[in-house]
């Protein structure tokens, strides 16, 4: 299951919710998680949060006065992960 596969000790993204407290309960976080997919799905409306990511700048070795000396990252939502993970949670069923 993708709830099982996620990092822990990673960095919150933007919905600020912690790998730790999905996983704490699959179960549970399993249920949430169909609830909203099923909501997308029959909305055919992706949460407007999901698009975005929260900017995280990592500095590189040298004068850190200079922007050329951090790279940038992007944190996204726990829930953008998941989907990611299961390739059966991207397709909607053609049934």
């Amino acid at each position: 299951m993708a709830i099982r596969q996620i990092k822990s000790g990673k960095a919150a993204g933007p919905d600020n919710i912690p790998a730790e407290a999905l996983k704490a309960d699959v179960a549970a976080t399993a249920r949430i998680l169909h609830i909203l997919f099923n909501k997308i799905w029959d909305e055919e409306q992706v949460p407007k949060d999901w698009k975005e990511g929260l900017l995280i700048k990592i500095p590189k070795k040298g004068d850190l006065s200079k922007c050329d000396n951090y790279r940038g990252i992007t944190g996204k939502s726990l829930q953008q992960s998941i989907v990611k993970q299961d390739e059966g949670l991207r397709r909607r069923p053609t049934s």
